[in-house]
């Protein structure tokens, strides 16, 4: 059957349609970027590969614009209960954090997600299924690439190619770019079926050296059982149905007999490309980077590179930055990438003792540091798990004071309370770009040489405070928490400049000299300016770089 061809030029060329092209292709769309999607698939991967999806993700989504309709096959608010190989339960993480809108840990379907993500694509982006990238070349302004599809080659030409093809990544090979670290000689067999009768939402995971294992309910009804094969033995013969529901019915009896969906024997790998950038060619998801399956950050992980990578796309398709935006993100990216993979193994290694005298120590470890109210919040709220944040890349130094939300790190992402009566969470009153946060009366105009779209500003009561009827002061919300007041005056700030992907790039003092000359330095290393305005500065000053 014959297809429309396709388009001579496109600005941004995606390759691979798992979650992290999808998320990628939507936010590119919101920034009203044009795009080609393609894939050599007949159609979205109808397996579940990832099952759990965190709360940086569910936010992601939120600015994607298509959370609301994914939550219904999404269960949110999960934890993790450990047992030891007594099968007696010894430990519990169950976070109750919010801080970015979302709980921290959640249950989903990864084909659920894929399908819905390619269902509700549209324009300026273009989805191509059945359609293959054969080759590339790439001088200094464009890639040239040749892709196969239903009536035969074509030649399409972009600014940019974002490789999100997969571990096996054709576009990382062809760049011939290595991958650094480990693959681990453990392998693991993985179970999903459907038809669960235990309600029990939380995960189990079975510390016990005679076969690690653990069970992941999800949504639908399902479950996902993980088991540690042991050296010597054979996939031939862990694959084997009785096998696998004799190993299901020592942990929960009632899950022995339900439908079985899929079963598949793998390894992990520890590992991350060398560079996720060559001249016009960029990679993101497991492309760049393969994750341990212990933490459950694989998949998010890529949902973060394409957080990082759309809107710095966007402004330099645009016209507004120079390339050297984009050469933050693998310095922003790849660091926060290894401290989640490191992060895995740490929790691995836990969940795969070696013997019971280490499972005994290990886990009478982690009881006697429970014992510690401190040590305990710690643990059981996920609060080791790597912020998002970055230390190194496009931010501006504070020096007025110490912030609990440095900048580079993620802001958090509250409900507020707006003049209408609405509760909403804050990323919803930002728009798709920057956003200006303050203190109603203190937030300061748009700069003449503010080079890219104004800003939204978002004027905040403090919680004590209620809206009145002053043309002088019209706050958009009431910091109802106190969450950005507890940011703000840990910084001793009027205001905070937030980048799209929601970073804190600035703090904002009083004065103009209290952060905004840094801001206008800053912007000067990758922003042209704007029309009619005063010349950007054309060096990078050490304190954007983070040096």
């Amino acid at each position: 059957m014959s297809v429309l061809p396709l388009a001579t030029h496109y600005p941004v060329v995606i390759v691979g349609t798992g979650p992290t092209g999808l998320v990628l292709a939507h936010l590119l769309a919101r920034q009203g970027v044009k795009a080609l999607l393609i894939d050599r698939a007949e159609g979205p991967v109808d397996e579940a590969r990832a099952v759990t999806i965190d709360d940086e993700s569910l936010r992601t989504l939120q600015a994607a614009g298509v959370l609301e309709q994914l939550l219904p096959d999404i269960v949110q608010g999960y934890g993790v209960h450990y047992y030891s190989w007594r099968q007696t339960l010894f430990a519990r993480i169950e976070p109750q954090s919010l801080e970015y809108g979302y709980p921290k840990r959640n249950a989903f379907r990864q084909q659920l997600l894929v399908h819905a993500l390619a269902e509700t694509l549209g324009a300026p982006v273009e989805l191509r299924f059945r359609h293959e990238l054969l080759r590339f070349s790439q001088v200094d302004d464009r890639v040239s690439l040749s892709i196969a599809t239903p009536d035969g080659p074509q030649t399409v030409e972009t600014d940019w190619l974002v490789g999100c093809d997969g571990g096996r990544s054709t576009v990382r090979e062809a760049l011939g770019i290595a991958l650094e670290g480990s693959s681990y000689a453990e392998r693991w067999l993985i179970a999903d079926l459907i038809g669960r009768r235990d309600p029990f939402r939380h995960t189990r995971t079975f510390c016990d050296p005679g076969r690690p294992t653990i069970r992941l309910p999800g949504p639908q009804a399902t479950v996902r059982y993980e088991f540690m094969l042991h050296p010597g033995e054979e996939a031939e013969s862990v694959l084997d149905e009785a096998q696998l529901r004799s190993w299901i019915r020592a942990r929960e009896p009632a899950d022995a007999d339900i439908t079985l969906l899929r079963k598949v024997v793998y390894t992990f790998h520890a590992r991350v490309a060398t560079r996720w950038r060559s001249g016009r060619v960029l990679l993101a998801g497991d492309a760049a980077h393969l994750t341990p399956p212990f933490a459950g950050q694989g998949m998010n992980s890529g949902v973060r590179d394409a957080l990082n990578l759309a809107w710095k796309l966007a402004e330099v398709v645009r016209g507004r930055a120079a390339s050297a935006l984009i050469d933050t993100y693998e310095a922003e990216r790849k660091p926060h990438a290894w401290a989640l993979i490191n992060m895995a193994l740490r929790i691995g290694s836990f969940m795969q003792p070696k013997s019971v005298a280490g499972a005994a120590i290990a886990q009478g470890l982690l009881r006697l540091v429970c014992l510690v109210p401190a040590a305990r919040d710690y643990i059981l709220h996920l609060k080791f798990k790597p912020k998002p944040r970055f230390k190194q890349g496009f931010k501006v130094a504070w020096s007025v004071a110490e912030p609990v939300i440095p900048p580079g790190q993620l802001m958090i992402q509250p409900a507020v309370q707006t003049r209408a009566g609405r509760t909403q969470l804050l990323d919803s009153l930002c728009g798709p770009g920057y956003a200006l946060i303050g203190w109603a009366g203190a937030v300061p105009d748009t700069p003449a040489w503010w080079p890219s779209e104004a800003p939204t500003r978002i004027s905040l009561l403090r919680a004590d405070e209620d809206f009145l009827p002053d043309d002088r002061r019209e706050p958009v919300a009431r910091d109802a928490s106190g969450e950005l007041a507890r940011v703000l005056d840990s910084a001793g700030a009027q205001a905070v400049l937030l980048r799209p992907d929601r970073h804190v790039f600035a703090y904002l003092g009083a004065r103009p000299e209290d952060g905004w000359s840094a801001v206008f330095e800053a912007f000067g290393s990758v922003y042209r300016p704007a029309a009619g305005a005063a010349a950007l500065p054309g060096s990078l000053p050490s304190r954007v770089s983070g040096v």
